[in-house]
Parts: C-alpha cells; structure tokens; sequence
C-alpha cells in the first residue's frame, strides 16, 4: 500500500461499524487504490484480486483470500449507504 492518507468522516466510521471484517478490508483496499489529482475523475473502475486481497491481508490465509473477497464483495452489493444534508436524502451502494 502507498503512503497516502484517506480520512473517513464520522457517519461513514458510524456506517462502517456495521460492516464485517472482510468488508472493511475490502473497501480499505480500494480507498488505498484510488487516484488523486488530475487523475481521479477519470478513474471508473479497478480491479482487486485475491492475491492482491491476502498481501494486503495475509493474516487470513491464502487459502480463505478468494472466498472472503467473494463474499465481501457480495455483500457490499447489497449493502448501501444513506447520505444526508438539509437539503436531500441520497442512497447509494457502497460498491
């Protein structure tokens, strides 16, 4: 992973408590991929693998990478993310 720091606002800590393990990693994987500058409004998709998932987490075995990655992703399909404001209500999914 780079060096880079994400900062994730108190409603989206609040909403990831409700995440699995596998869940959080997932997406921390893929915050710490995201481009910056001139480069992140072109950026539409990437791409994780399971070995990319166990380097990054090798605690859970290589064996247990692609199934967790699997069901992470799974569930976080499923899985969506309330934005508030004064102004508006906006539902999104998380991948």
């Amino acid at each position: 992973m780079s060096d880079l720091i994400a900062y994730k606002s108190n409603a989206l800590v609040e909403a990831s408590y409700k995440l699995t393990l596998q869940e959080q990693r997932f997406l921390l994987l893929c915050i710490s991929r995201l481009k910056s500058g001139a480069d992140a409004e072109l950026q539409k998709t990437m791409t994780i693998t399971a070995a990319e998932y166990f380097d990054s987490f090798p605690d859970m075995g290589r064996k247990n990478a692609e199934v967790q990655l699997q069901e992470a992703i799974d569930r976080l399909w499923d899985r969506s993310i309330i934005l508030k404001d004064d102004e508006k209500r906006e539902e999104v999914r998380w991948i």
